[in-house]
């Protein structure tokens, strides 16, 4: 499957050989070949790197589906996507198959959803993840999306310095992904933040805290 992606991805870079316009001089475009050649050599290894990390091999329904998924992600890496993104990509590809399957509408819808966020959005999107997954907390039976919102900023601030009134206005920004809603909160707070299922499906497939690790990790010297 390496290979099979390897050569997809081959496909996709010498297809993006730009034509020449009278408008534009020969040296930009030379070096607008060279940046689409980088970000996707830079994609390339992203999603290799993810695809050896996986648990088992990569199947597709058919070869459409291959190139269709191949090719949105390259797409993304060609617009600029952020590393952390790509990986986010990336891994949607490898946790679709080794969970529900890998099919080309699911990746591409989940390709829209993750690859124009926000690094900030990212992290928010990871820690409200990571306390959707854990069990219900006893403690926050009296109002769970309130309190629930309120450990989620405590911990934001905590973990990576992102102030509380900061981290309302990314989660807000989350709107727009479908991955998270507004529900009822409290006097003090009339309306919080709080996952939809949709979120619940996207932990099926990775999680975004992990993702955040591991791109750390990577760009450590």
């Amino acid at each position: 499957m390496l290979e099979l992606f390897g050569a997809l991805i081959s496909d996709y870079m010498s297809s993006r050989d730009l034509p020449m316009d009278s408008t534009v001089s020969a040296a930009g475009v030379i070096v607008l070949r060279a940046l689409i050649r980088k970000r996707a050599q830079k994609a390339r290894d992203i999603l290799l790197e993810e695809i050896r990390l996986g648990n088992r091999p990569i199947t597709f329904e058919n070869a459409d589906e291959a190139a269709a998924i191949t090719y949105r992600y390259m797409r993304a890496a060609e617009e600029g996507t952020a590393r952390t993104n790509l990986r986010l990509l990336a891994r949607v590809i490898v946790g679709s198959a080794e969970g529900p399957g890998l099919y080309a509408d699911d990746f591409l819808r989940w390709a829209d959803v993750l690859a124009g966020l926000r690094r900030e959005e990212v992290i928010v999107l990871g820690v409200m993840q990571r306390l959707n997954d854990q069990p219900p907390n006893p403690d926050h039976a009296e109002n769970p999306a309130f309190l629930s919102w309120r450990e989620c900023k405590t911990i934001l601030n905590a973990d990576y310095g992102i102030e509380p009134h900061v981290s309302d206005a990314y989660a807000n920004a989350l709107l727009r992904t479908g991955l998270v809603q507004l529900v009822s909160g409290s006097m003090e707070t009339p309306m919080v933040p709080l996952p939809t299922f949709a979120l619940r499906h996207l932990s099926a497939i990775l999680s975004v805290e992990g993702i955040i690790q591991s791109e750390q990790s990577a760009v450590v010297p």
